[in-house]
């Protein structure tokens, strides 16, 4: 993956003044995607003395890949007391985290932006902007910001609340920029997703990693094209139409020989071992050397279903991570080239976090420290050590908070 080496900023369009760049003064914003009227030229020149980098809105910087992406979060439905739900059980929650890991995956050579800007005249609070943010920048990318209009209104005429929000957001700018080597270090995961991600597979394959993900399932992504990284995980998920190349057969077969799973659909064609009881109504059963493998009676064309059904095949008791109270939530694990460090991102999606969650994460880790943007460290937090895993016991928490683990 490419690390996001800048923080970008889409200038308001009612901003003509470049007086306005003062704003930016300390911060890590340092792109700025502006109109090309020839009412931005002062703000285009003042922007280039002071060594701003520039681009025009709806052009991607070169080795940047943008793309169009969801305010995070919990998607609201039309009555002020409902939200959407899905399969997973909790309030339908948009995250871009899977979709900027995609990118990266596929195209390892750019840095992933993601264009998701409030929609409508709506106000938008500090935490949900710190959301915004985190969501993009665990992943290894960069939300590009952008000011709903009256926080854009407010800042120009120097209103204290919207003074106060942009300072939270550029201690979220600050607090990612300080990080930049988590973007370097490797997903913890129970799973593969294996596909071409493309073609016939492109829709189903990506809303596996979309509800995997919020099925709280950590997996790495791997493009078929490629030598596979099985090692260490638990499951292999293959859920393209079209059956595997001889060299992905040969992969998963000596990953699941050596006490691996294998989840596919027919589409895997006759599959080795022996048969067992099924565990599962939609899933046929196999041992196949010290794994097993579970074949789906039909070809899968319900994703949300083939997502759950997978996360029940492989057991909960592998999870990496598990919350307490925590209502909406996500989180994203990463661990250092060297394996005596981590990052385990927590997100608390809905618009009031919790006061009293509990978090466990599995893994070697013994210490952790548990920081949010403008506050370096939480203190007097209650952490038990378990058999190759601590739980840690949250105060009030903000939306976003990061473990670092060792």
């Amino acid at each position: 993956m490419m690390s996001s080496q800048w923080t970008p900023l889409r200038w308001p369009s009612t901003w003509k003044d470049p007086a306005l760049l003062a704003l930016l003064k300390g911060t890590p914003i340092d792109y700025l995607i502006v109109d090309q009227g020839d009412e931005f030229e002062p703000v285009r020149a003042a922007a280039r003395q002071q060594n701003l980098q520039l681009a025009a809105v709806g052009s991607a910087p070169a080795g940047i890949s943008i793309l169009k992406g969801e305010w995070p979060g919990v998607r609201m439905a039309r009555g002020p007391a409902d939200a959407g739900g899905g399969p997973t059980g909790v309030p339908w929650v948009d995250s871009n985290g899977w979709a900027i890991r995609l990118e990266s995956a596929c195209h390892p050579e750019s840095a992933v932006w993601v264009d998701a800007p409030p929609t409508g005249n709506i106000r938008i609070t500090a935490n949900a902007y710190m959301v915004a943010m985190a969501d993009s920048a665990a992943a290894g990318g960069r939300w590009i910001l952008s000011l709903d209009p009256n926080l854009a209104a407010g800042l120009a005429a120097a209103k204290p609340e919207s003074s106060a929000i942009w300072k939270q957001i550029a201690a979220t700018a600050a607090f990612f920029a300080e990080h930049k080597d988590w973007n370097g270090w490797q997903p913890a995961a129970v799973a593969a997703i294996i596909s071409d991600f493309a073609g016939p597979n492109e829709f189903f394959s990506h809303e596996m990693l979309n509800l995997l993900a919020r099925a709280g399932l950590h997996y790495r992504i791997l493009r078929k094209d490629a030598p596979l990284a099985l090692s260490g995980l638990k499951a292999a998920i293959y859920a393209d139409t079209d059956a595997p190349s001889a060299e992905v057969r040969k992969q998963v077969s000596a990953f699941v020989q050596s006490g691996g799973m294998l989840i596919a659909g027919p589409s895997w064609g006759a599959a080795e071992g022996s048969p067992r009881p099924a565990e599962h109504a939609r899933y046929g059963n196999r041992a196949f050397g010290k794994g097993r493998i579970a074949i789906a009676n039909a070809a899968p064309d319900d994703p949300y279903e083939m997502a759950n059904d997978a996360v029940i095949l492989i057991s909960h008791r592998y999870d990496l991570v598990r919350f307490w109270n925590g209502g909406a939530t996500g989180s994203y694990y990463a661990v250092s080239p060297d394996g005596k460090q981590a990052v385990t991102h927590l997100f608390f999606y809905a618009n009031w976090p919790p006061d009293a969650a509990s978090v466990r994460v599995a893994g070697p880790y013994r210490k952790v420290k548990i920081s949010t943007p403008g506050r370096p460290e939480i203190p007097a937090v209650q952490v038990e050590l378990q058999k190759d895993a601590l739980e840690v016991h949250l105060p009030t928490v903000p939306p976003y908070l990061a473990l670092e683990l060792s």
